[in-house]
């Protein structure tokens, strides 16, 4: 059974990152495993500090995968913004029953999505914006329906 497991400022436990790194497999290059250990370790001080909310996507005692989200203004216009996405390895590209067969990326986009579209009914919010890491994640999100806002940010007008 998939659950979707909600972190922040209030229910950050004690050692956070080394309880998700330990439940994680990272990708095989060191240079991108690395990489995201890095942000990993980031967006765990980021929530300790109420900079983000984390979500993370269980199947029992397994992560399948994260998103951290938090509210910015990108051009003078409410959004909120993905500050990290990822999925763990050993469900990159599966479809999954439990996620109303669609693969973990996508479900943790249409989660944001479906949040975005909640407040935006109680508050001022006009897109989901992120800053992808590498040229290669720009084509994954347009494949989810974000565009470019310039070089450095995309967008989902919602």
């Amino acid at each position: 059974m998939i659950s979707n497991i909600q972190y922040n400022k209030n229910t950050i436990p004690y050692n956070l990152f080394t309880k998700l790194r330990n439940k994680l497999i990272l990708s095989d290059n060191a240079l991108s495993s690395n990489r995201e250990e890095i942000f990993l370790k980031d967006i765990c001080n980021r929530v300790q500090k109420s900079k983000t909310v984390l979500y993370t996507l269980k199947d029992d005692d397994n992560i399948v995968g994260l998103i951290s989200l938090s509210v910015t203004s990108i051009t003078e216009q409410p959004s909120l913004q993905i500050d990290y996405i990822l999925v763990n390895k050993i469900y990159q590209g599966k479809i999954l029953e439990d996620l109303d067969d669609t693969k973990p990326f996508r479900y943790m986009i249409e989660f944001a999505i479906d949040l975005a579209k909640d407040l935006q009914s109680k508050i001022g919010l006009r897109y989901i914006v992120l800053s992808p890491d590498n040229d290669d994640i720009k084509e994954k999100y347009k494949q989810v329906g974000f565009e470019i806002l310039h070089d450095d940010w995309m967008y989902l007008k919602i």
